[in-house]
């Protein structure tokens, strides 16, 4: 098992204690915050791999905690509770939570629920940048082709000695495709 950064958000001393006491005899490094804006600080400084927010923390609602720790993309959310009220799934599924457990907690619930989490949240954020990755080159080839468009028509090229022309452009200059594409739609735009 790895050893991972976990914040227990828990205004309630004895719960925070027994979290972090089944916490740290697995390993793991944690840290403590006894209201909302604490853990929302903790959170930013530390970049922790997990934090587990108590729906009862003071100074601030558990669910804008979780919304404002997602935001910042600096870790995976699990709200705790002791009890399961009328329309709380609906809610936590409108906020940037990953799970929830129910008071009072085991602690082998607890420990298979955080490797659940951590590694999911791992997944998630690869697949996000993958994503983000992807829209950036398909962003860069839509103005490649702009830009081969406006040289077929300014210059009288087809299809084929457009695209020569503007990979000869890019290797003589060494800059990339996108660059001279953004150069030939400014120039002739």
């Amino acid at each position: 098992m790895s050893q991972w950064r976990i914040i227990i958000a828990d205004s309630n001393d004895y719960s925070r204690n027994a979290l972090k006491g089944m916490l740290l005899s697995s390993g793991h490094l944690v840290y403590e915050a006894r209201d909302g804006g604490s853990a929302v600080r903790l959170s930013r400084s530390l970049m922790p791999d997990l934090v587990l927010v108590d729906m009862g923390i003071v100074g601030m609602n558990a669910y804008e905690v979780a919304h404002i720790i997602d935001s910042d993309n600096v870790a995976p959310v699990i709200l705790m509770t002791q009890t399961i009220q009328r329309g709380f799934i609906e809610e936590v599924k409108n906020y940037s939570v990953f799970a929830y457990l129910l008071k009072p907690i085991d602690k082998a619930v607890l420990l298979s629920l955080t490797e659940f989490v951590i590694e999911n949240h791992k997944k998630y954020l690869s697949l996000k940048h993958e994503i983000e990755s992807l829209k950036k080159q398909i962003e860069a080839r839509k103005k490649i082709e702009r830009a081969k468009g406006l040289l077929m028509k300014v210059k009288k090229l087809d299809e084929d000695e457009a695209y020569t022309l503007m990979r000869k452009m890019s290797m003589d200059s060494t800059l990339p495709m996108e660059v001279i594409a953004e150069r030939i739609l400014t120039k002739y735009s």
